[in-house]
């Protein structure tokens, strides 16, 4: 069980992390874009009926959004510190620590309230599938962004 937990976690985590912000060379417009095509892709992945779909993306997106809102916090810190100081204090570095560990105790309460909903509203088995699905997205968008120009799609894995 904790095997599982652990690893839908990280597959989540790398999922959000996708998603904490669009990079510098990609318009709002585009970032918009792709996240329509996640929407889809995942839907056809996962199986979703439109029944589930409709109970699902809110929950989903709701989810998301605190969890990036979660890093974009800890990354904006960071940033501040290392654009301030070439090196941090002693106590600069222990609040970093602690903020971050905070943000991170968040990010776990926050994928265990959504596993619980998750599961509540696709299964397990469905929940489980989505971290692996969006890792493949993700995987097939940085591919596409590296050079390659193929269209994420739900068979490719």
């Amino acid at each position: 069980m904790r095997h599982i937990l652990l690893t839908t976690l990280i597959l989540l985590t790398a999922g959000a992390h996708f998603a904490q912000g669009p990079p510098e060379r990609l318009s709002p417009e585009r970032m918009k874009e792709i996240r329509a095509q996640k929407s889809a892709y995942l839907t056809t992945r996962l199986s979703l009926t439109p029944e589930e779909a409709q109970r699902f993306w809110p929950v989903y997106n709701e989810y998301d959004e605190k969890t990036s809102a979660l890093r974009r916090e800890l990354h904006d810190l960071d940033r501040r510190n290392r654009k301030e100081n070439e090196t941090l204090s002693e106590a600069e570095a222990i609040a970093f620590m602690d903020k971050e560990l905070e943000n991170r105790q968040k990010e776990l309460d926050l994928l265990r309230k959504f596993q619980g909903d998750s599961k509540r509203l696709i299964g397990a088995v469905r929940t489980v599938e989505l971290g692996r699905a969006e890792r493949d997205f993700h995987r097939e968008i940085l591919k596409r962004y590296r050079g390659g120009s193929k269209e994420p799609g739900p068979d490719r894995r």
